[in-house]
């Protein structure tokens, strides 16, 4: 598998593709990543990883432009359940069932030799 196009985010707030040496914006990232790509965001000031960040800066365009991509009450419901003490194992059944986790046993437990990633 290919790494990760690695992006670095500016403290001017852009996005600069190292793959390309050019500057890019959502909607860049959001074609790379139909076209099967994958994205690493860093902040350039902090060295942190912002990608989570941005795959929901890019949900929240699709959404502006009037592409809804997730529904109002699966989104609040999200929101609820970020909120309080919730089930450990949520985030890995919800990656799972989009393809993106190894598939587990009845008791939640990862099938020997599973990376957790899809073979998309």
């Amino acid at each position: 598998m290919n790494e990760p196009r690695l992006i670095r985010k500016y403290v001017n707030r852009r996005l600069y593709d190292t793959a390309e040496s050019r500057y890019v914006n959502l909607e860049d990232l959001r074609r790379v990543i139909n076209a099967g790509g994958e994205i690493r965001v860093i902040d350039q000031t902090s060295s942190k990883d912002i990608t989570t960040t941005v795959l929901l800066q890019i949900i929240g365009e699709a959404e502006k432009s009037g592409a809804p991509l997730l529904g109002a009450d699966f989104l609040a419901a999200l929101i609820r359940l970020a909120g309080r003490e919730r089930d450990p194992g949520l985030g890995e059944r919800l990656q799972a069932a989009l393809g993106l986790a190894p598939p587990t046993d009845s008791r939640g437990m990862r099938y020997p030799g599973e990376s957790g990633r899809s073979a998309l």
